[in-house]
């Protein structure tokens, strides 16, 4: 499996893409030039639907560390464990697409979804949370001083419906907060009633903010 996944990532790199394979290491890895005269090591997994610590440990284990990981099918989700893996090495990790943003950014190792960093470092930061640690790449645990800790799946939703919260409760489990990731749209009656119904809440990011407080 893993041969094939890491062939169909070099194939799919296009000449339009700004980045190229200029070969492999004994560990089967991808070497990809940035185009700025930099190569990096990309190792490829084929994981799902979740993609766990005994996922990633192989390639870890190799004399080769990668700079960045891959997984194939994009829709598998991370789980915090194999993401702390991956970032103790340090390695990046990430979607296909994923691994064009970091290029750009000219950091394979230390890349992060800036979406998921945003409200990572904003729940850490906040003065009522000691710590934050991650059960998948959507779901933070915000471990407070004061008051439980609480478990906040992020949902991206222009308006947020019970769909949505039903969607998400199948993929990761029981959550106290459902948090809708941009600020445009809302949050729909039906979704706060669904949210009720799982003993949990939904809410937008300034209401999070307030109820960490609590």
């Amino acid at each position: 499996m893993a041969g094939s996944v890491t062939d169909w990532v070099e194939a799919h790199v296009d000449d339009q893409s700004g980045y190229k394979v200029v070969g492999r290491t004994a560990e089967d890895f991808l070497i990809i030039d940035d185009g700025k005269g930099n190569t990096g090591t990309v190792a490829v997994i084929g994981a799902k639907p979740m993609v766990e610590a005994g996922d990633v440990a192989p390639v870890l284990a190799m004399a080769t560390k990668p700079d960045f990981i891959i997984n194939v099918p994009s829709s598998s989700i991370w789980t915090g464990d194999a993401i702390a893996l991956a970032q103790g090495v340090p390695a990046g990790f990430g979607t296909f697409g994923e691994l064009g943003k970091a290029l750009r950014q000219g950091d394979l190792t230390g890349y992060r979804n800036k979406e998921f960093a945003f409200f990572e470092d904003a729940i850490g930061q906040h003065s009522n949370v000691r710590q934050v640690s991650r059960l998948y790449e959507s779901v933070f645990v915000a471990h407070r001083k004061r008051g439980g800790d609480l478990t906040i799946a992020l949902i991206d939703a222009y308006n947020l419906s019970a769909e949505d919260l039903r969607n998400a409760r199948k993929m990761v489990g029981a959550f106290d907060i459902a948090l809708k990731m941009s600020s445009y749209g809302k949050v729909t009656d039906a979704a706060r009633n669904a949210a009720d119904s799982m003993g949990a809440e939904a809410m937008m990011f300034g209401d999070l903010m307030r109820r960490l407080a609590k």
